[in-house]
């Protein structure tokens, strides 16, 4: 058996049994029975069965190969067995047990909905999807920013130009042979829980946001439920893009960090949100995000902004003006937003940040976090600069902000240099120094416990 599916779906439910044979002679080729074989249709045995006790169908039997019965098997429909079927007690079915390769079965199984099993899926063939497109991945493969300490130059505009501005990720494809009316059932478990379930009507569907590097197992159903084809795929990342739920989104995981990677599926980042009820969906279902912190609210144009989906939590934190550019409350703001995503995650709460456009104050908080958890300066540079792609903003690391500019990460990165010496330290070791520096007699600064539980809760190790 190993190697193969194996399918076993069945049904119980309320019935009665027939006792007596339909007047349409069977279909038999041989069977071997010890006591009673009860049908009150008809009987399709091209090999063999071999019982020792009773058979009772309300149906058809449809044997390919055997059908090995110790004691009793009931079925109200039918029996459609490709290879063999061997037990040694009872079993109870109302509709129908479909078999491509074994089942053996040592006592009784009794079904009250539906148990699909494939025997040995975790060894299917796994076919892998890119789904990063073209241009973030070339960007992302082949730019490193660690050599130039001085924000001279930026690649990302020629990776946009060359592969145009496009800021969501590549489908995972599955198509199949069948009726267009389909049920597509995905699951990291073999055993399909906790499933995300799509439907539609054609042969082919192209499935969004799923995790890289995470195997998953699949099934196609029409209908009737009859299970059409069946396997198991790999998203290739690192990089996660979500499509539809609001321009630039991603989520935080994937990046390397000293000793591991930032998980996915903890923290998002992102434009304004979307009122769409799809966008709605994908956000609380798919992502399972249940935290919606706004960095908006300070502009006069935003006075009004306020929560798009009620059933998540809604937080503001409004940011006044850029890191170190004159008055104001930035710094302390940026570490009320970082103290509640950390407790947010001690709660196990899903968080997705945003301000207007995903870009400058939404990008700031993101490398915040990131350094906290030690991205290289040269992956934070790119992950900044990723929000080009978005096609309305672009965002280059070696851009001088004028006075009436904000959020530029080169005046980001020259106020962090204020928090020690960044000629002998990182740009991690100066933003958690900054962090841990009072620049408020009304906020506490973060301390180091504080960023230790980041780190605890957003790095999985190698």
């Amino acid at each position: 058996m190993k190697g193969k599916f194996l399918l076993f779906a069945a049904v119980l439910c309320f019935h009665v049994f027939i006792n007596s044979c339909d007047s349409e002679q069977p279909i038999i080729e041989y069977i071997k029975a010890y006591d009673t074989i009860q049908v009150s249709d008809t009987v399709i045995v091209p090999d063999t069965v071999m019982v020792s006790d009773t058979i009772q169908l309300c149906d058809t039997i449809q044997v390919r190969d055997t059908l090995t019965v110790c004691d009793t098997l009931m079925v109200c429909d039918t029996i459609m067995v490709r290879d063999t079927i061997q037990i040694s007690d009872t079993i109870k079915v109302c509709d129908t047990i479909q078999v491509s390769d074994t089942v053996v079965v040592r006592d009784i199984i009794e079904i009250r909905d539906t148990v699909v099993v494939y025997e040995n899926i975790e060894e299917c063939v796994v076919e892998e999807f890119d789904i990063e497109n073209a241009g973030t991945r070339k960007f992302l493969e082949e730019v490193d920013y660690t050599a130039d300490t001085a924000y001279t130059v930026s690649y990302v505009n020629t990776y946009r130009k060359t592969y145009s501005a496009n800021d969501k990720p590549l489908p995972v494809k599955i198509s199949w042979d069948g009726e267009s009316e389909y049920r597509v059932v995905i699951s990291t478990s073999p055993g399909f829980s906790n499933p995300l379930v799509v439907q539609g009507t054609s042969s082919q569907v192209d499935i969004y946001n799923l995790i890289p590097d995470q195997k998953y197992y699949y099934k196609i159903l029409d209908s009737n439920d009859k299970i059409l084809k069946v396997g198991c795929f790999r998203p290739v990342g690192p990089l996660r893009m979500i499509k539809g739920v609001a321009d630039n989104v991603r989520d935080l995981g994937g990046w390397k960090v000293d000793g591991g990677h930032i998980a996915y599926g903890k923290i998002y980042r992102g434009a304004k949100l979307s009122s769409k009820s799809s966008a709605k969906d994908i956000f609380l279902n798919q992502l399972g995000i249940s935290v919606d912190m706004d960095l908006r609210g300070i502009k006069s144009s935003e006075s009004t902004v306020g929560p798009v989906i009620d059933e998540a939590e809604y937080v503001k934190f409004p940011v006044e003006k850029n890191m170190g550019r004159g008055t104001g409350n930035t710094q302390e703001v940026y570490q009320q937003a970082i103290r509640a995503v950390i407790g947010y995650l001690e709660e196990g709460k899903v968080v997705y940040f945003h301000c207007a456009g995903g870009a400058d104050r939404t990008g700031t908080l993101a490398f915040l976090i990131e350094a906290l958890v030690g991205m290289s300066e040269s992956d934070l540079s790119k992950d900044y600069e990723l929000t080009t792609f978005d096609g309305s903003n672009k965002r280059f690391r070696n851009y001088r902000a004028t006075e009436d500019e904000t959020h530029i990460l080169y005046e980001l990165i020259t106020y962090l240099r204020k928090f020690g010496d960044f000629k002998t330290q990182t740009i991690n070791e100066l933003v958690e120094n900054w962090a841990t520096t009072r620049h408020s007699p009304d906020v506490d600064p973060l301390t180091p416990e504080e960023i230790a539980l980041l780190r605890k809760y957003l790095i999985v190790k190698d």
